[in-house]
């Protein structure tokens, strides 16, 4: 059987693009476009949502059967802010899978955390990170209070592009672990970053990382099914 590819895409819309009011002509042209999606090869799943951080800023996740699957850019021109950054897709595939976007969309809020790293990390700095990430999940996933443990937690290293530009990278270009991590709230997350096990497990994450690379901030997210 073959992986799920699922894509991220990051895009800031005009305030006027309302794709959850079905009285805005914007908002149902920007739905076609989810919709049309639909219907390409290889496609599984989708979903979409706005970031807490900015509620210009959209989510757009498609999880493709086919390593192939992409959505185009260009269709969604219409719809984004004046002088925005381009669209930004992300491909990964995510372990453990997520099944389809059903566990995104279970999740009353969704966190994106695109880690940046120096892509001229060693074998061994690799391996060590590795290990850094798994104790990481298992500190927050095993090691809190159920009530603000997280509800989902899944990562990956981003596939597609191999590598993302980054100033403060020792050779200008960064590699990117996605962390997509379900919380019953906004505040079990909050409450789960004062924690031991949160400071004590990321900060050998921390002496690794490079600064958020711009528009790919931590974000929060509620998702719906497309």
């Amino acid at each position: 059987m073959s992986q799920i590819v699922s894509e991220f895409v990051y895009f800031k819309v005009k305030r006027s693009v309302r794709p959850e009011d079905h009285n805005s002509e914007e908002g149902r042209a920007l739905r076609q476009v989810f919709d049309v999606t639909k219907h390409q090869s290889g496609h599984s799943s989708s979903a979409w949502g706005r970031t807490v951080e900015d509620p210009d800023i959209l989510v757009w996740v498609i999880d493709w059967t086919d390593a192939r699957g992409a959505t185009t850019a260009g269709k969604l021109e219409p719809f984004l802010a004046p002088n925005p950054q381009p669209p930004l897709a992300l491909y990964t595939i995510l372990q453990p899978a997520i099944t389809g976007t059903d566990t995104l969309t279970a999740n009353p809020m969704t966190e994106l955390a695109a880690l940046p790293f120096p892509s001229n990390m060693t074998v061994a700095e690799t391996k060590a990170l590795n290990t850094d990430m798994l104790n990481f999940r298992t500190a927050m996933t095993e090691g809190i209070a159920q009530e603000i443990a997280p509800q989902s937690w899944a990562m990956g290293h981003v596939d597609r592009p191999g590598t993302i530009e980054h100033k403060e990278s020792p050779t200008g270009q960064a590699v990117i672990r996605l962390l997509v991590i379900g919380w019953t709230s906004l505040q079990a997350h909050k409450d789960a970053r004062e924690t031991d096990q949160f400071v004590r497990t990321i900060q050998p994450l921390q002496q690794r990382m490079l600064p958020p690379v711009p528009g790919l901030e931590m974000k929060h997210v509620s998702f719906q099914k497309i």
